[in-house]
């Protein structure tokens, strides 16, 4: 029995004639009548009165429709379950990512998504800023955007991955390099690193340059996270730098502030638009990975 035999049984029934079922079926009427006479023949039964002007179903054919009715539907519902399913589980998720995260952040949860995930691309954008992130966002060029927010900054729609907070990276050799907390006010006369205008980094050296009374002396601006460690590990200058991109640079020491500046990570979304079974999916996988505690650097 074929589920195309169902179909054509189902057709003529409703329409109580060959020619039109296969007109409706888009195939021809002698297809439509051989597939049934192969279906009574393995039901060894008379599904249709064909002696009245109408081809009228026998009583073996009214009880074979309510079952032929049920299967067809079972696979439309199979159907449409599989299609949501691939829905779910295939597709791209534009994500973008600010530098200073991307290495540090990035491949911890990109390799456990991808393991679970297959099927999902994901189109990884290198934003130089958390605010260029959320315009992105904003303009639907980004389905998810991973950004650094000050402690007590809220955004709708996100999701906290993680706190953490800066330190203030010294070379091996600064006076400074021993103590095991500085306040901002005693780097007055250090030259400084800073990431590009508009990163949590480079607002955060201002706005506590300027609360300490003083104007950083800027050095260098660049979004290259490697060169920062360098140099300040060169001894050229000092930089703020986030507490988990010090654990692995032991060329330089890195001192906490009093008082310390925490910041957060988040992961953020279009909130004017609400989320595809696709990016649902994405987000749920962050719920898992903070309930499993998972999300670190």
């Amino acid at each position: 029995m074929e589920l195309r035999q169902l179909e054509y049984f189902c057709a003529v029934s409703t329409l109580e004639n060959f020619t039109k079922a296969a007109h409706f079926l888009h195939v021809s009427q002698p297809s439509v009548t051989k597939a049934i006479q192969s279906l009574e023949a393995e039901l060894n039964l008379l599904l249709f009165d064909r002696t009245q002007k109408h081809i009228l179903l026998t009583e073996a054919g009214q009880i074979f429709l309510l079952h032929a009715k049920k299967i067809l539907q079972d696979v439309q519902t199979a159907q449409k379950s599989i299609e949501r399913f691939q829905t779910q589980n295939s597709g791209v998720i534009r994500l973008g990512v600010p530098p200073m995260l991307e290495s540090y952040f990035f491949p911890n949860f990109f390799m456990k998504f991808q393991a679970s995930n297959p099927n999902i691309l994901l189109d990884v954008q290198e934003c130089n800023t958390s605010q260029a992130i959320n315009e992105k966002l904003d303009e639907d060029f980004l389905d998810f955007g991973i950004i650094c927010l000050k402690a007590d900054d809220l955004i709708k729609h996100s999701l906290k991955l993680l706190d953490s907070e800066f330190y203030i990276c010294l070379p091996p050799s600064h006076k400074f390099a021993q103590v095991e907390k500085i306040s901002f006010a005693e780097l007055h006369g250090e030259k400084f690193i800073l990431q590009q205008a508009g990163t949590i980094q480079n607002l955060l050296t201002m706005e506590l340059a300027a609360a300490a009374g003083f104007a950083p002396n800027i050095l260098l601006s660049t979004s290259q996270l490697k060169t920062i460690k360098e140099l300040v590990s060169g001894g050229v200058a000092v930089a703020l730098l986030p507490k988990f991109v010090t654990t692995d640079a032991p060329n330089f020491k890195a001192v906490p502030l009093e008082p310390p500046i925490k910041f957060k990570v988040v992961l953020a979304w279009n909130r004017f638009k609400e989320l595809s079974p696709l990016g649902t999916r994405f987000l749920n996988f962050f719920y898992e990975l903070l309930q499993s505690q998972e999300v670190k650097p």
